[in-house]
């Protein structure tokens, strides 16, 4: 029966002992190469530029990204950070100081005045006017989180409802975008279908 020698024996208790003192001392550039740096940095980036492009009058808090460093998983990260963007969003509120005081006269066109006037759960006739309307005097932007918006993707969001005695008076309408009267309407159903959250969630997929 062969025996190892002494000599290897000891040899090899050595170099296990390096190995096992370099995998202790380089232990999170090792983590590293199983989850890239790269791929959350991209993420990132990706999601710095959407927020700025899509929202650029919202100041978003970005903490959550230095503050997520304990989870050392990037991609259940990322999703820690997605949901705070998230929860910033629906917790925005209308800024009274955005509220037209007045409309200006270029804006108005024969019969304005008479449809403004409520009729029963009816829109005005010239409502496509008014959308139209709101869309230049508020200079294609969402008044609570400044998306852009056409006259496809606009909707019209009352101060005052017509319930509480509201009016279509454009001083009482407001230019927002899908998202934000979904939120807005505090239906717990309609923010659970939010398009930033879709748009968060394939930045998420593509990094």
């Amino acid at each position: 029966m062969h025996f190892l020698g002494l000599d290897y024996i000891i040899s090899s208790i050595v170099w296990l002992t390096i190995i096992f003192a370099l995998v202790f001392t380089f232990r999170k550039h090792i983590a590293k190469l199983f989850y890239p740096k790269t791929s959350l940095d991209l993420f990132i980036s990706k999601l710095k530029h959407y927020l700025q492009e899509t929202y650029p009058k919202i100041k978003f808090d970005l903490t959550i990204i230095e503050t997520s460093k304990i989870e050392k998983n990037p991609d259940l990260r990322k999703y820690i950070i997605i949901g705070n963007i998230l929860d910033q969003y629906k917790n925005l509120t209308l800024d009274p100081n955005k509220f037209p005081q007045s409309t200006p006269t270029s804006l108005r066109w024969d019969g304005y005045v008479f449809n403004c006037e409520p009729n029963k759960d009816k829109l005005p006739p010239d409502w496509a006017k008014r959308k139209n309307a709101l869309i230049i005097r508020d200079h294609k932007r969402c008044l609570r989180c400044s998306k852009v918006v056409t006259l496809n993707t606009i909707e019209i969001h009352l101060i005052r409802p017509i319930q509480d005695g509201g009016k279509y008076y454009l001083e009482n309408l407001l230019s927002v975008c899908k998202d934000c009267e979904k939120v807005l309407s505090n239906d717990s159903k309609k923010m659970a279908n939010l398009n930033i959250k879709d748009d968060l969630d394939s930045i998420v997929e593509k990094t």
